[in-house]
């Protein structure tokens, strides 16, 4: 999939200023410092444009440009220092688009080029948030869903998203609204548990002046305020089976009636709903309506956990440590190898939320130079520490081995039922057993399966 709107910046210094810049026109910005980094991302993603900067001896410029497929069509702009010649004809005979200067003026210039390089109308989208590409490594289980949303953008059909919390569930729908036809119109977000039942209803449908105490003006509902435009439901599954009721008719005529009106109000809205339960186990329980979960379905969505997708924990945590480094102006230059392992390791029961608060709280405290192993809070635990917690040392009065690998057998079957929800064909398969076998060790290790 495309990363539409993204520019790729090639730069020693992380181009702080002119990132902020480009981030403030609307831009998204993946900035690398070695030219094979940046290689490496042109042969994994496709940018919308690519700006190369060296204020030296042009080496990178070079590098960079003798090395790209020449049949490259992504636009390249090259900045070179104050009266570097050689190296501007180089960079245009190479294939830049254009090659500037760096008189004082940078990024007014490299907007300028950037505008001029691209194809007429082509441009970063108004509103849209960078974050709005959802990150992910090249072999991603999110890949093959992810290639499915620009479809997806331009239907009107609902679409359901299901995950954990702090999957990204709402940044998703933020992308596909912002790919469709309805992304100049507004995208509403409403948490149906936020909202407490006796209000959801007049939050949703709106209300007449004098429709209960305190009505004192009329007001439209959030349904109405998302016309032309997208209604993002989050935690679909917290909304009451009485609202459900009123829900799915709004779903089926795209009319709304105000409390307190005997008349009903046309709106343009296309649905988003998003929930962390199992709706099938919600229906099974009397508590979600079996008609509203198929007229929402209609284009599932699932975002799998960070814990199931190991390979993009790095990927986020290198863009989170840039995004605090244009913030907060931190000078963090990313991950030492030992704490890379500790963040793939991690279970991350926070999910994407979590790495992104712990990567702000590590930046914030650490300032400048790479995180190290005794940065990362108690819960990332070194490896001794861990063989210690699980009893894996022999202390000097010596050790009932058998009970010692029981208690460490019983503790890893637990942890892995806890990984899948207690899935026991899962869990067989996350440990490479055989189900019965696995079903055999539970009974004797007497593993309460729900408590785990």
């Amino acid at each position: 999939m495309t990363d539409h709107r993204i520019l790729l910046v090639l730069d020693d210094d992380e181009s702080v200023a002119l990132s902020a810049a480009l981030g403030a026109d609307g831009w998204g910005v993946h900035v690398e410092n070695k030219a094979a980094g940046a290689i490496t991302e042109l042969r994994r993603h496709t940018f919308e444009a690519i700006v190369v900067c060296d204020s030296n001896d042009g080496a990178r410029v070079r590098d960079l440009l003798t090395t790209v497929d020449v049949g490259l069509k992504t636009p390249i702009v090259a900045v070179v220092a104050a009266g570097d010649v050689r190296t501007s004809v180089d960079a245009m005979r190479l294939g830049a688009a254009t090659a500037l200067e760096d008189d004082g003026d940078l990024v007014a210039a490299v907007l300028a080029a950037i505008k001029d390089a691209l194809p007429k109308g082509a441009g970063p989208a108004r509103g849209a948030d960078p974050r709005d590409v959802l990150l992910r490594g090249p072999d991603s289980p999110l890949n093959q869903m992810l290639e499915m949303v620009p479809q997806i953008a331009r239907s009107d059909a609902p679409v359901l998203i299901t995950g954990e919390s702090g999957t990204g569930k709402e940044l998703l729908a933020r992308t596909i609204h912002n790919m469709s036809t309805r992304a100049k119109g507004p995208f509403v977000a409403i948490n149906c548990g936020a909202i407490p039942e006796t209000l959801l209803e007049s939050e949703l449908f709106g209300y007449m002046k004098g429709a209960f105490t305190g009505a004192r003006a009329d007001k439209k509902g959030y349904f109405e305020a998302a016309s032309g435009g997208t209604i993002f439901l989050d935690e679909i599954g917290e909304m009451p089976p009485r609202l459900q009721v009123k829900f799915l008719r709004v779903l089926q005529d795209h009319k709304v009636q105000p409390v307190g009106s005997h008349r009903p109000v046309s709106v343009d809205f296309r649905v988003i709903a998003a929930t962390n339960r199992d709706l099938e186990k919600e229906i099974g329980s009397g508590n979600f309506r079996e008609d509203l979960f198929y007229r929402l379905g209609v284009l599932p969505m699932h975002l799998v956990a960070l814990r199931e997708r190991p390979m993009d924990v790095l990927v986020l945590a290198d863009y989170f440590v840039r995004e605090q480094n244009l913030v907060n102006k931190t000078r963090i230059l990313g991950f030492t190898k030992e704490v890379q392992t500790h963040l793939k390791r991690y279970d991350w029961p926070g999910n994407v939320r979590e790495l992104e608060n712990l990567v702000q709280r590590l930046s914030i405290l650490k300032q400048i130079g790479y995180i190290e192993r005794d940065d990362l809070p108690p819960q990332f635990l070194g490896s001794e520490q861990y063989s210690q917690q699980l009893g894996l040392y022999v202390p000097s009065e010596g050790l009932d081995m058998a009970g010692t690998l029981e208690k460490l057998e019983k503790q890893i079957l637990e942890q892995a039922l806890r990984k899948v929800s207690g899935n026991k064909a899962a869990a067989a398969r996350l440990l490479g057993l055989n189900r019965t076998t696995l079903v055999e060790k539970v009974k004797r290790l007497q593993i309460d399966v729900e408590d785990s």
